[in-house]
């Protein structure tokens, strides 16, 4: 199993953080800029988010492979 640099976030870790995002901004407090801000970083997030659920996905599909044939 390839070993995880250790600057790079976990996947929940990064689904936390897209959370906390989405409700400051969903409160209505954050000021216009403020909330732009936030949604660009959030919009990093979910793209950091996603290249690990796509390699995860290519993991499981790579073992299916290999257990199918055996």
């Amino acid at each position: 199993m390839p070993k995880k640099a250790k600057d790079e976030p976990r996947y929940e870790d990064l689904v936390e953080q897209i959370e906390t995002l989405v409700e400051n901004i969903e409160s209505g407090e954050l000021g216009l800029e403020e909330s732009i801000k936030s949604y660009e970083e959030g919009t990093k997030l979910i793209k950091q988010a996603r290249a690990i659920l796509d390699q995860a996905k290519q993991r499981v599909e790579s073992l299916n492979l290999e257990e199918s044939s055996d």
